[in-house]
């Protein structure tokens, strides 16, 4: 369909373009539909102007094509998990959870083509009948979707092993802004198959020159973390094309949705594993959680998650097993070569040499691992449902620290709550350094927003230039995040990272205010009773 329209149109303009595009059952612009579409798992709230349902590349671009004749955003949606902000937009809601077909299962190649609106849950169980999975495994595993996943760089409770979605993702396929398609994979750069690219698509020859242009810089931001979702992996693409190949795919993922739409993803899968055990430390000193880490970390678990003190204390520590006297909780695990000796070693280490509030528990069976791990995964619902006007509101939610600083970092954490006269969820991913803080705030209350204000501006501050970390490990950098963006990587690499978008889509369409805007993080706040947190 070629839509002939074009420059500022009006809500039935634009309604009755959709409809004619997908099918009227396929679009919403009701008040119901907007405020559902205007929120994810972020505080963050935009209403978009409509919500349209695709289940087809055609769809995808039949859409597409409408908002680029209207000059009308597009954000592309999967379930709205976004914990940064990143699901909503002011324009059309691309809605993709009806696009989720399996294409193809290469088990040889250890393969597996789908279509962005699987859900995780789905993909593993049909991967987990053919003996696999695919890695990653963030906390919203029961409902997230690979879209999300791939737009956010997601990771999760064994990251500290299997890395990020980054790692896990062989090749994608991209409708650029301007309807071109893209098949991102690999590509080398002397070739015939990249001078056929930058024929069409010439914005990917100039982002080959701005990253070798600025190759010295790019390398100067390094931050001595082991993950980051804060942008493009800028580092990563330089490191590749210093060897003549520009990984594509690696571009788009963790982009946000600003870069292009994906119809496709051919996923890497890994052998679920023969054998695993989960060990429970509960440590009477929170000083001991840092050397305890040290020790196992050369052992090589598959996850490794720790809870402070302080957060203990917010859980029902009875219900829950909790022994009272515990300032500090790790849950390691380990799947991969003998699993009981290397366990039975952990214990007898950490025994003798840290004051354990309870004997370790070690579990081998499916059973007992899974009440195990009841106390982590409890913390995040059991915060956010605390009754009373405070709530653990996620504006520094998702940190990355180097992980040999993380007990100095959750020591800082637990003080800056306190300063500012609250308490504070703190857990996380401790093998690899990424903590999850949830403080609790009532952001209708003036004085409590004053102090959301403040220790926003000193955790800022700390993590990037005290810590030398990011401020985000795996939810994105979204909306409430986009104001740090220049000050992690430096502006003259936020300045390339600006470039590429600009050579992708140049007329600014795809999630604005995702990524890059230097709107204050509560700018577009949703708070608790009202839209603006005052």
């Amino acid at each position: 369909m070629r839509v002939r329209m074009s420059g500022p149109v009006d809500d039935a303009s634009l309604r009755r373009s959709l409809e004619t595009a997908v099918g009227p059952e396929n679009v919403r612009t009701d008040e119901a539909s907007r405020r559902t579409y205007s929120t994810d798992a972020s505080p963050c709230t935009v209403e978009p102007r409509a919500v349209a349902f695709v289940d087809s590349v055609a769809d995808i671009r039949a859409v597409m094509d409408v908002c680029r004749a209207l000059e009308v955003p597009i954000t592309a949606r999967a379930s709205g998990t976004s914990l940064s902000g990143a699901a909503i937009g002011p324009g059309v809601i691309l809605d993709t959870t009806r696009f989720h077909r399996i294409l193809e299962f290469d088990p040889e190649r250890r393969l597996v083509r789908v279509e962005p609106g699987i859900l995780l849950a789905e993909l593993n169980a049909y991967l987990a009948d053919r003996g696999m999975r695919f890695a990653p495994d963030p906390g919203s595993q029961d409902l997230c979707r690979i879209g999300g996943m791939i737009g956010h760089n997601a990771s999760g409770y064994r990251s500290v092993k299997y890395g990020q979605t980054r790692d896990h993702v062989a090749a994608l396929k991209i409708l650029l802004a301007d309807g071109t398609a893209v098949d991102a994979h690999d590509v080398p750069v002397d070739g015939a198959e990249w001078r056929e690219m930058v024929g069409r698509v010439g914005g990917l020859e100039h982002i080959r020159k701005e990253i070798a242009d600025h190759r010295e810089a790019i390398g100067a931001s390094r931050r001595p973390i082991r993950k980051h979702s804060c942008g493009f992996d800028l580092l990563g693409l330089a490191e590749s094309l210093d060897h003549g190949v520009f990984p594509l795919a690696s571009l788009f993922v963790g982009s946000e949705g600003t870069l292009g739409v994906t119809t496709e993803a051919t996923l890497r899968v890994v052998p679920i594993p023969a054998h695993r055990v989960t060990l429970l430390l509960y440590l009477d000193r929170f000083e001991d959680l840092g050397p305890a880490v040290g020790d196992i970390l050369p052992r090589g678990p598959s996850a490794i998650e720790a809870v402070d003190g302080d957060t203990l204390s917010l859980l029902d520590r009875e219900a829950l097993d909790v022994p009272r006297t515990a300032k500090a909780m790790l849950l390691v695990e380990f799947d991969e070569g003998d699993v009981e000796e290397i366990a039975n070693g952990v214990v007898d280490r950490v025994a003798s040499h840290y004051r354990l509030s309870r004997a370790a528990e070690v579990a081998s069976d499916p059973a007992r691992q899974s009440l195990l791990w009841r106390v982590r995964r409890s913390v995040f619902p059991t915060i956010i449902q605390r009754p009373g006007a405070r709530k653990a509101w996620g504006f520094v939610e998702d940190p990355i620290v180097p992980r040999d600083r993380v007990p100095e970092f959750i020591g800082f954490l637990v003080d800056l709550a306190r300063r500012h006269d609250t308490v504070a969820g703190i857990y996380g991913h401790i093998g690899d350094g990424n903590t999850h803080y949830r403080p609790f705030f009532d952001p209708t209350n003036p004085d409590d927003f004053e102090r959301m204000q403040s220790l926003r501006e000193e955790f800022d501050q700390a993590v990037l230039d005290r810590f030398r970390g990011a401020p985000s490990g795996e939810h994105g950098i979204g909306r409430i995040r986009a104001e740090t963006l220049p000050r992690v990587w430096g502006n003259e690499v936020y300045g390339v990272m600006r470039r590429i978008k600009d050579a992708l889509d140049p007329r600014g369409l795809l999630n604005p205010g995702v990524l890059f805007s230097a709107d204050p993080w509560w700018a577009t706040w949703g708070g608790l009773e009202s839209r603006i947190p005052m």
